[in-house]
């Protein structure tokens, strides 16, 4: 379920030697906004995650989301569902948030440096033994290109492509300034007590194991629990 996020140490240095994104004068914009897949349902900010209280609202259909500001944040929201061959009724979805820095390198290409505690991953498959689990997360992403063209629809439209050359779905332009939590540190009350509690904002709830994730340029940490 999490294969999107796994990739080999050695991906990570083989996708920096890419061909640089476009020269920003040939973008129709530069990269701050909200931009968002599809109809623009899924959607960065206010209406998709409170990380303060390990919380999600599901948007009525499955995609991606991505802000961006010309100061260096970003906010990444996505709804994926993965279908079961073999038990066509195990259908897996996940939600995922996490917001920090992100920073252009020479050739042209995006790292996005998360905020390690407040990133936030739910789990929902109902064939599993716990069918609904959340994990705080966090991934470092390489984006190694992008492009901004102009849809005669839509307006901006932004297609991003990951580590290995693979294009995101297209994003178009839905905000701009973007929709945003607070872009500061949000958990810096977690903590997790003796007994196995782990505690934000006044929401507790039991602490079962502990994650190891494999994210696109790196190693992902993280305190699962069961809801």
């Amino acid at each position: 379920m999490f294969g999107y996020y796994a990739a080999a140490a050695t991906a990570l240095f083989s996708a920096l030697l890419i061909s640089p994104a476009v020269a920003d004068q040939q973008n129709v914009t530069g990269l701050q906004g909200t931009w968002s897949s599809g109809a623009g349902l899924v959607s960065t900010g206010s209406g998709f995650a409170n990380p303060v209280n390990f919380s999600f609202t599901y948007p009525p259909v499955t995609g991606i989301s991505y802000s961006f500001t010309d100061l260096g944040q970003f906010e990444q929201a996505e709804y994926q569902m993965q279908a079961n061959g073999s038990q066509p009724n195990c259908i897996t979805g996940t939600v995922l948030w996490q917001h920090g820095a992100w920073e252009s390198l020479a050739n042209g290409s995006i790292i996005l440096n998360p905020i390690s505690i407040d990133g936030r991953l739910q789990v929902q498959d109902p064939c599993a033994a716990q069918s609904n689990v959340l994990f705080q997360f966090n991934t470092t992403v390489l984006i190694s290109s992008w492009r901004v063209f102009s849809d005669p629809q839509r307006g901006p439209k932004l297609q991003m492509y990951k580590y290995d050359g693979s294009p995101y779905t297209p994003m178009y332009l839905i905000a701009n300034p973007p929709n945003m939590l607070p872009t500061e540190t949000l958990s810096s009350n977690l903590t997790v007590s003796g007994d196995g509690v782990l505690s934000a904002a006044h929401e507790s709830v039991r602490k079962v194991g502990l994650a190891v994730l494999v994210g696109v340029v790196g190693i992902v940490g993280g305190v699962m629990a069961v809801l």
